[in-house]
């Protein structure tokens, strides 16, 4: 449950971010709207590296699970 939930609300702040930064595109605020680019970027590389974390852990557990006798 607490998964769907953290996911639920990132996805609202991701769809928040990028409806914010459309808005001001169309607006002409080229500034404002590149703003949040950074944003975006830090959080793409915030969520991969955690993925990769659990990725490693997860591999790591599985190959020693199956040396004991």
């Amino acid at each position: 449950m607490m998964r769907r939930t953290s996911a639920f609300v990132q996805i609202v702040i991701i769809l928040l971010v990028v409806g914010y930064g459309t808005y001001h595109l169309y607006r002409g605020n080229f500034e404002v709207s590149m703003s949040t680019l950074p944003f975006l970027v830090a959080y793409y590389l915030f969520v991969v590296v955690r993925q990769r974390r659990n990725k490693e852990r997860d591999d790591d557990e599985q190959c020693g699970a199956g040396d004991r006798r």
